[in-house]
């Protein structure tokens, strides 16, 4: 490996002295005491010069050293063994959340299918996702962030009532039935209180349906873990949000920046891995899942 990596270096130096002797030719030959009339004239010493350079990056590019594996790659690959998951590279696309793609992650927990996965919005800001979308029998949504003021200033009923309202005019003028607007209509309305002391103090809760969104997040394994990511990481947000189908409803746990901690990887697991099983304990579970992640 270091060998080829030297070998690689070299070969880009000559490449570089070869494309420079090629351009300032006629400078050099007084110094070398070789007239270029000898060797055919300018032109057929540039012509082998350029030959020669072309022959060096085709040599370079065969012995380059094998690309070393990135620290995402690294990190995630050892999650998708805990996991008992599979990690590929999928291509890069556009769609709500921004730029997706690239290392993913995908297992199965309880016979959903998860995904782990990074993306980039357009100031380039990134975002790890885990992602898990279900059937359910009971219909309910939510919003969790860390109870902060600037939580407060970006989930605020004025503001989320101005943006639905901008939203709702937008599909109208564009034809469509009631769609995404009507779905997140319940982000425009007040926060609820669980009841539980430890989660109002660190969280704000939005949902359409209060009673099923306590029972959820009051369980003990759901509650645990939200306490847990309350205390060690920031800025995270977890949501169930209806798809538009009936029953059809996406799970999605986001945290910003790129996670690479291994402690905060398992976690984010966890949150998930026990929603699913609170899904399913609680008959909210619809008996077959037929959406992957």
């Amino acid at each position: 490996m270091l060998a080829r990596r030297i070998l690689h270096n070299v070969l880009g130096l000559l490449a570089i002295i070869t494309l420079a002797a090629m351009i300032y030719a006629p400078s050099l030959a007084p110094f070398t005491g070789v007239p270029l009339e000898t060797l055919g004239g300018l032109a057929r010493v540039r012509l082998m010069g350029a030959g020669l350079f072309v022959a060096l990056l085709i040599v370079r590019f065969l012995v380059r050293p094998p690309k070393q594996p990135s620290r995402k790659a690294v990190a995630w690959g050892e999650f998708a063994v805990a996991t008992g998951g599979t990690v590929s590279e999928e291509p890069r696309s556009f769609d709500s959340i921004g730029w997706a793609g690239g290392t993913t992650v995908r297992w199965n927990s309880g016979g959903i299918p998860v995904t782990l996965s990074a993306s980039r919005d357009t100031d380039r800001n990134e975002f790890t996702h885990l992602v898990a979308d279900v059937r359910l029998m009971k219909s309910f949504q939510f919003h969790v962030v860390p109870e902060t003021m600037m939580a407060k200033v970006l989930l605020s009923n004025q503001l989320w009532s101005i943006a639905l309202k901008a939203a709702k005019a937008g599909e109208r003028q564009a034809g469509g039935g009631a769609g995404v607007a009507e779905r997140l209509a319940f982000l425009g309305d007040k926060e609820i209180l669980l009841g539980d002391p430890r989660l109002d103090d660190a969280l704000l809760v939005k949902t359409d349906t209060p009673a099923l969104t306590r029972e959820f997040l009051l369980e003990s394994g759901v509650s645990s873990c939200l306490q847990e990511m309350h205390k060690n990481w920031k800025g995270w947000q977890l949501s169930l949000m209806s798809q538009g189908a009936a029953g059809d409803y996406r799970l999605t746990f986001m945290l910003p920046g790129t996670m690479l901690d291994p402690q905060g990887l398992d976690a984010s697991r966890k949150l998930i891995e026990v929603s699913i099983r609170c899904f399913t304990d609680r008959g909210m579970l619809a008996s077959r899942n037929t959406k992957a992640a």
